[in-house]
C-alpha cells in the first residue's frame, strides 16, 4: 500500500468514525435506542454470510469476497453496517464520485430474514447526507436501481430518477 493511500484510508476512516457518531447520536434522541450503526468489519461479514442461506434475498452480491475488494480501492468510501437489537439488518457501501462532487450508494442490502425489523433506507440516507456533507459532496446518488418498485420507494425520498446513468440523485 503506498503512503498516499495509507493517509486516504486513514483520515477518512476518522470521518466515518465521526459520522456513524452522529448517526448513533441521532438514534439516540429519536428515541430509537435500539439501533446502533457500525462500520462493516469481520463480525458483520460472519454475520452476513448467513444470509446466502435465504430465499428471499433479491440480489446476491457476495459482501464477504467484495467488500475487501472495495475496501481497498476506495479508501474515501461510504459504509456502514446497522443492528437492531445487536442482530444485523444491513449493509451499505459507496463511494464519493471521480471529481468529489457526488456521493454514491453502491450497494445496500437488508437482511432478508429481517426485513419488517427496520426501515434500513431511511437510516442509509441519514449516514450519506452526513457523510456528503462531511467530504463536500453536493449530491447524493442511489446507483443501478434494482427494479421499478425499489425506484419509485427511492423517488418518495425527493430522489430524482437519471435514465441515462440509471441512477437517482438528491442534491444536497
Amino acid at each position: 500500500m503506498l503512503a498516499t493511500h495509507k493517509d486516504a484510508e486513514q483520515r477518512y476512516s476518522k470521518i466515518r468514525g465521526q459520522v456513524l457518531q452522529i448517526v448513533n447520536k441521532d438514534f439516540k434522541d429519536d428515541g430509537l435506542h435500539n439501533l446502533e450503526a457500525t462500520v462493516i468489519n469481520q463480525f458483520a461479514l460472519n454475520e452476513c454470510s448467513k444470509w446466502g442461506l435465504s430465499d428471499r434475498r433479491r440480489v446476491k452480491w457476495d459482501w464477504v469476497v467484495g467488500y475487501p475488494d472495495f475496501k481497498f480501492s476506495y479508501p474515501k468510501r461510504f459504509e456502514m453496517a446497522l443492528w437492531h437489537k445487536g442482530k444485523l439488518v444491513s449493509l451499505s457501501l459507496g463511494r464519493p464520485t471521480y471529481n468529489g462532487l457526488s456521493l454514491r450508494l453502491d450497494f445496500v442490502e437488508g437482511n432478508p430474514e429481517r426485513a419488517s425489523d427496520v426501515k434500513v433506507f431511511q437510516a442509509t440516507f441519514a449516514a450519506m447526507v452526513i457523510y456528503a456533507d462531511s467530504i463536500g459532496a453536493k449530491s447524493l446518488r442511489i446507483m443501478n436501481p434494482v427494479n421499478a418498485q425499489v425506484r419509485k420507494y427511492y423517488e418518495s425520498f425527493g430522489l430524482n430518477y437519471v435514465a441515462k446513468g440509471d441512477y437517482l440523485e438528491f442534491k444536497l
